[in-house]
Parts: C-alpha cells; sequence; structure tokens
C-alpha cells in the first residue's frame, strides 16, 4: 500500500445518509429495509462510500454515506466521484475488443506488431496474455509511483529490460503494467490518446459523462478525497494537476479513472444491453480465461473475474484500490442484480461492504459485517488496553533494530503461516524508519489500529508512514499492512 500524510483530521460528527430508492410497498423486513438498514448502520458506525444496488431492473439503493471532504463537512452523495481503481482494466479490455470488432486487432496478435525493438523473449506475447495476465511481464515496475511521470519511451525500455516472471501463457500473475502496453496499443491503432479513444467510443455510448481522468468538466467539489489514518490524502484529479495534467503511464490504461457508482451503472446497462460491444464480445470480455489460483475456483477474464457464488451462481466482478480509495463491482447474470460500491477511506472491514450486501440479498437471515470506522486517539503514553500495550511493543521493534522480533513473534502472532511475512515486513520497517517517532495511534471498534511514526525533523512529507494491526478476542495480531 502508498502511505501518505497530511494534517490530522479527526471527524466524529456523523453525516446524515445522502439516499435515493425506489419507492416500495412491503413489509418492515422487506428487501430494501433490510439494505437501507444496513447501510444506515454503517453510516452510524463513520463509514464513507457510496452505494448503488440493482436487482431485476429496479433500483434498490442510491445513495451515499459519511463525508466527501471532511474539513468541508461536505456529504458524500450519489453524484461523488471516487477512482475507480483496477475497474480501469475492464475499459481498457472493451476498447480492445472494440478495435478487434472494427478488424483493427486481433487478441492472438504478438505485441511486436505494436512496437519496435521488443526483445527476443518478450516478442510473442500476445495481446490475449496481456488481457489475462498470463504474459509473464512484472507486475508493478515499482510501488507507490502512480504520481511519478515517466515516457512512454522509458516505460517501454523499462519492461523490456526487465526478466518475465515465467513463459508467456504459462501461469497467471495481475500485471498493471500488461495493461499500461495494452493502453498503448490503443493509442498505437486508433492514432489518438487513450481518454479520448474511451471518451468518444465508450463512455459518450453508454451516456456516461462523469468518468474519466482529465475530460470531463469536474465539479471538484464532488470529488471525494481521500483519507488514511484519518489524514487527508487528497484527491487524483490535484495530484495530475500538479503533474501539469498528466496521466503517468505506470497509472494509465490499468487504474485510476475517476467516476461513480450512478455512471458505472449506466456502463453496466451499455454492456448488458449491447451498446459498447456485440454479445459475441461481451462474451469473450467475461469468459473465464485463466485460472486465477490452482484451486480453478476463480478464473481471470478480460479485466473481470469469474467465479461460482454460494448459490452455485455465476459472478462477474473486479475490485479496484490505491490502498486509499477502494471500489467494487458486483455483477450477477443470472440472478439479475448490480452492486457498485466505492469508499474514500479502505480498512480492513470497508473492503467486504459489496460482498456483505451480496449475502443479504439472498439471506434473509444473514447479518452483514458492519465496518467500524469511528476512531479514538491515543498518544504513546496512554496504555487503557492489552493491545495498545502490544502496539508499543511493536514500536520499539521498528525503532530499534536489536529488539527481539522472535519473542515478539512467538506472543503476539495469531498464525504460524504468517510469521515469515510479519519478520521481513518489520525488518523492511526498521531499514526505512530509522529515527522516526510514535506520532499517534488511532482505534477502531473492529479490534484494529492505525500507527502513525512522524520523522525527527517533524516535516509532513507523502511518504510518512501509517500502517495498520488488527487483533482477535485473544489480543493476536491477525492482519497487518500498510
Amino acid at each position: 500500500m502508498k502511505k501518505y500524510i497530511s494534517i490530522i483530521v479527526i471527524i466524529l460528527t456523523l453525516c446524515v445518509s445522502c439516499k435515493n430508492k425506489t419507492n416500495s410497498i412491503g413489509t418492515e423486513n422487506s428487501l430494501e429495509n433490510r439494505l437501507e438498514s444496513y447501510i444506515d448502520e454503517c453510516n452510524i458506525n463513520g463509514l464513507s462510500a457510496s452505494v448503488l444496488v440493482a436487482k431485476d431492473g429496479n433500483i434498490l439503493y442510491s445513495g451515499g454515506v459519511g463525508l466527501r471532504n471532511k474539513t468541508e463537512k461536505l456529504p458524500v452523495t450519489e453524484e461523488t466521484i471516487f477512482t475507480t481503481g483496477s475497474l480501469t482494466k475492464q475499459f481498457t479490455a472493451t476498447a480492445i475488443l472494440k478495435l478487434q470488432e472494427g478488424l483493427k486487432l486481433s487478441v492472438n496478435d504478438s505485441i511486436y506488431k505494436f512496437f519496435e525493438d521488443v526483445p527476443k523473449d518478450k516478442q510473442n506475447i500476445t495481446i490475449h496474455q496481456l488481457l489475462t495476465h498470463s504474459s509473464g511481464i512484472v507486475g508493478n515496475l515499482d510501488y507507490g509511483v502512480d504520481f511519478v511521470p515517466i515516457s512512454k519511451e522509458e516505460f517501454l525500455n523499462q519492461v523490456y529490460n526487465s526478466p518475465l516472471d515465467f513463459e508467456p501463457g504459462k501461469q497467471y500473475s495481475y500485471s498493471n503494467v500488461g495493461y499500461s502496453i495494452l493502453a498503448m496499443i490503443i493509442e498505437n491503432i486508433s492514432q489518438s490518446d487513450y481518454e479520448t479513444y474511451l471518451q468518444k467510443n465508450l463512455f459518450q455510448e453508454a451516456g456516461m459523462e462523469h468518468t474519466g481522468y482529465l475530460f470531463p468538466r469536474w465539479d471538484t467539489t464532488q470529488i471525494a478525497h481521500g483519507y488514511k489514518c484519518g489524514e487527508d490524502w487528497g484527491t487524483h484529479l490535484l495530484k495530475w494537476q500538479a503533474d501539469s495534467n498528466q496521466i503517468s503511464w505506470h497509472l494509465k490504461g490499468n487504474g485510476g479513472i475517476l467516476s461513480n457508482p450512478s455512471d458505472l451503472y449506466k456502463w453496466y446497462i451499455a454492456l448488458k444491453e449491447n451498446k459498447i460491444i456485440s454479445k459475441k464480445s461481451f462474451e469473450q470480455l467475461t469468459f473465464p480465461h485463466v485460472k486465477e489460483n490452482e484451486s480453478g475456483d476463480s478464473h481471470y477474464a478480460y479485466g473481470w473475474t469469474i467465479m461460482n457464488g454460494d448459490r452455485n451462481t455465476k459472478i462477474i466482478a473486479h475490485n479496484g484500490s490505491n490502498g486509499v480509495f477502494y471500489a467494487d463491482f458486483l455483477q450477477l447474470p443470472e440472478e439479475d442484480t448490480v452492486i457498485i460500491y466505492m469508499t474514500n477511506e479502505l480498512r480492513y472491514d470497508t473492503q467486504i461492504v459489496a460482498w456483505e450486501i451480496e449475502q443479504l440479498l439472498f439471506s434473509e437471515n444473514y447479518t452483514p459485517v458492519v465496518p467500524k470506522m469511528n476512531s479514538i486517539k491515543h498518544d504513546g503514553s496512554d496504555i487503557v488496553n492489552k493491545q495498545l500495550e502490544i502496539i508499543n511493543q511493536f514500536v520499539k521493534l521498528i525503532m530499534k533494530s536489536d529488539e527481539n522480533i522472535d519473542d515478539f513473534i512467538t506472543s503476539h502472532l495469531a498464525s504460524k503461516e504468517r510469521e515469515r511475512r510479519f519478520r521481513m515486513w518489520i525488518k523492511d520497517m526498521q531499514k526505512e524508519f530509522l529515527g522516526y517517532r510514535l506520532k499517534h495511534i488511532l482505534e477502531y471498534g473492529d479490534m484494529s489500529f492505525d500507527i502513525v511514526l512522524e520523522s525527527q525533523d517533524g516535516k509532513v512529507v507523502e511518504l510518512t508512514p501509517c500502517f495498520d494491526l488488527q487483533f482477535n478476542e485473544n489480543n493476536q495480531i491477525v492482519a497487518f499492512g500498510w
């Protein structure tokens, strides 16, 4: 995850839920009422998100909870814009199939047809392999570089000089880089900018006026600010504007497109009604081409993941995140249902909301998990429970490389299988944060904590760290990450 910092703003004011749902007459336990009740409870517990749920052609819920801008106390509404993250990949994949329909390319074409000086080990990589993450190309050229400028030539040069992770077509490994290369192919064939092509050939056809990178006439007050550890991360648009309105090739084609659930619902309808691509192309878009794991319980299509749900019905889904924002897009075609969910504050439970809604819709007695986002702020001396005591031990591990990692792991880590990863994680922390101090701890109602460190000079910089731990009822660490 990327780590960003700015001035802490703790908002304890609860935002009144802004919603627009279809009128329905039913019992107190109707589907609409249970859905609304769950989202209201999420709102009370501090979730900031926009949600759209439709079933059998009817919108059951469309609205927002929480705040899109905590400083200005602006609420999330239907119009609020979020980043789609890797939902962008479905747009890239659909554009490729649109070009294939126009006989401009074939998904079986090798990339050497579109680029010069492709090294021998990469010449036979196909568009299909890029679309399905089976090309062997590295997943990312680096982490945390979404807004770092890089030319197309330098991007390709780095890709060409990076070894393949495996022989093309032999395995599956998620690759953001592969989708940026697909965006380059779209530009090569269409002789236009990537976003220009999407706007003219996809978004306008679907009636989407609030989706894109830079082209829409954004109401900047409606763009949600991202929040990490309670701090304002800013917006994608502000970061692009700071870079002369450029979209880095580290991001273009694989992530970062801005939208909202209302526009994404228009996209869903347009795909469903074959307004963008033909039925045959849509079937290719959503065909389970490549196993994502050895068990084969999920497959990657083109910009979508395909799996069977608990009711043995097909699910077409994808999520997207940059470690701050999070989005989920679930299609259940056999049950004529779509769930679109976007939040500006990623934590453990905020990324399961769409799936909790999916369970709620089809199981009358299901009690969905409610994310607990309201936090209590502690300083380093505020040891009021066992978990805070363990966190202070953890911080000492990071600050002093001679502290015994093994003893800490034995005493406090729940999973033996994750010991190696946790040990490596701490060692990385020790290297990066030498000389830092504990700034404060945020405690959430789901037994998770954000830990914010500050450098010796106290400067507020983008890479000042924030990372989190989550405990179980036995005060053991069950999850960790940044």
